[in-house]
């Protein structure tokens, strides 16, 4: 994602905003005071966050059957900079666990609210997708990224494990799942993560990405509204006041913005998450989300904070913050297909899903499906 341009440590408090690094920032944050929220997440740190920027529609996309940076013969301006390497960690063997933050099922057979297991009973396409993901041509593109270990050139490997998910339902009033038009701040969603440790629902582990889900209308992370959506999601870490280091991602309902139902932004634009109205699963929501839950996954393996100063960020990112995974947000590839339901151009598990490519760092220097 796009960096949000901050060397700020945020405290929990009402607001969070960023501090710019130049003038020129442009991808600052603020969300108001949530009287709810107060005295929640004691002690816990803020990392800027890396947001997965919305796509702007342009005259005639809200009739077309898909909006792609493809079809629009790739971004203006010139050739994408190259990832570099910032001399920090990576992670190796990628694993993450789904937070389903919502009174009711957020997807089609998925986990019920107040219960919590392993990544085989999440019945929902998104469970799907997690379960079969690693060890495919498409993970495998991740494996062009290493870190130096003493020397050692050490490769992220064609793994990413979904080892299980929790769907809170009942617990203190600041944490209770959040309903249509209600916003979840960065803090509740720490102190969410905490009280899932607290509780033993789920279990801290640093190679970890603890990414929450909320249903439609929620504005999770305080960006995401019908008339301000400054992202479709974003990866960041906090640290605890015990010193921990947590990765952890916000996964708002992206299928709330659709070429057929755009944002109307102050800036006079309309933006979308999602760049089809169909879906080929024929399951909108569950559809609508993979494509930015990889995004953010990949993004934290390549790209994690696991030094907690000024900077933070030390994995793969070029010149103007861009994660491997921005330097291809919505394009597909030449090998999308369309099916009764929808476009799709990966086959995960069986299964037809629309995922934006990824960065490769070997190979091509450029976008691929799968290597």
């Amino acid at each position: 994602m796009n960096r949000l341009r901050s060397l700020c440590l945020v405290a929990a408090a009402f607001t969070f905003a960023a501090c710019a690094e130049d003038p020129t920032a442009t991808h600052q944050l603020t969300v108001g005071g949530v009287a709810k929220d107060a005295g929640i997440g004691a002690g816990i740190e803020f990392a800027p966050i890396h947001k997965s920027e919305p796509l702007a529609l342009t005259a005639g996309d809200a009739q077309s059957a898909i909006v792609t940076r493809d079809a629009r013969n790739g971004v203006s301006g010139p050739n994408p900079q190259n990832i570099l390497y910032w001399n920090g960690e990576v992670i190796r063997d990628m694993k993450q666990v789904a937070i389903y933050y919502s009174p009711d099922r957020i997807y089609n057979n998925g986990p019920r609210p107040g219960s919590t297991g392993s990544a085989s009973r999440d019945g929902s396409l998104v469970g799907y997708f997690l379960r079969n993901i690693g060890g495919t041509p498409y993970w495998n593109i991740n494996s062009t990224y290493f870190q130096n270990e003493g020397g050692n050139t050490q490769y992220i490997n064609n793994v990413m494990t979904y080892t299980g998910f929790w769907a809170p339902k009942d617990g203190p009033a600041n944490i209770s799942a959040p309903v249509p038009g209600e916003l979840v701040t960065q803090e509740r969603m720490a102190a969410l993560i905490e009280e899932g440790f607290a509780t033993g629902a789920i279990s801290y582990d640093p190679n970890t990405v603890y990414q929450i889900f909320t249903g439609p209308g929620v504005n999770l992370g305080g960006g995401f509204s019908r008339t301000n959506l400054q992202y479709c999601a974003w990866h960041s870490a906090y640290r605890a006041a015990d010193g921990r280091i947590v990765q952890y991602s916000a996964m708002p309902y992206d299928a709330d913005f659709t070429p057929a139902h755009p944002s109307n932004n102050p800036d006079g634009f309309h933006y979308l998450c999602v760049p089809q109205n169909g879906a080929p699963n024929g399951d909108v929501g569950a559809d609508g989300t993979v494509s930015a839950m990889i995004h953010e996954i990949q993004e934290t393996a390549t790209d994690p904070v696991k030094v907690w100063d000024k900077k933070f960020f030390y994995g793969w990112y070029d010149v103007n913050f861009g994660e491997n995974a921005d330097k291809c947000a919505y394009t597909y590839g030449s090998t999308l297909t369309k099916n009764s339901l929808g476009y799709w151009n990966l086959a995960v598990g069986g299964k037809p899903f629309l995922v934006q490519m990824n960065w490769d760092n070997v190979k091509i220097q450029g976008c691929l499906i799968g290597r």
